[in-house]
């Protein structure tokens, strides 16, 4: 019985000293994550803002060039479709990227594994 308090004791004194280590981990993969979050922000919204400009002046362009035709109404219509497909395809693309599982934690899960195994060896 003393040696399984001894044990206990020795598992405490690991856990207690990996504590500052796991947290020093998580700060560090979170200041990474912050930093790639903030650039794919930023380019995302630099690309849509161009995106967004160049699709208003096709679909302009499109009407234009049908400005004096029998097709006029036809081309506004189609101009119309063109938006509403680009917009579903935008959806789609962004419901594909929140269906990916985040790995924010992996290295932790790694560390708390190995350490799960070093207890289980020592016991």
């Amino acid at each position: 019985m003393f040696a399984a308090l001894q044990k206990s004791k020795q598992l405490y004194l690991i856990t207690l000293d990996r504590i500052g280590d796991y947290m020093d981990l998580l700060r560090v993969e979170m200041k990474i994550r912050e930093q790639q979050l903030a650039i794919r922000i930023a380019g995302f919204t630099i690309a849509l803002l161009f995106a967004l400009l160049a699709t208003i002046f096709l679909g302009l362009a499109i009407i234009i060039s049908f400005w004096d035709s029998d097709y006029r109404a036809l081309a506004a219509w189609f101009v119309v479709l063109l938006y509403g497909g680009i917009a579903g395809a935008a959806v789609a693309v962004c419901m594909k990227q929140f269906k990916s599982p985040s790995s924010l934690t992996s290295t932790i899960r790694g560390e708390l594994q190995r350490d799960i195994d070093v207890i289980k060896g020592s016991i």
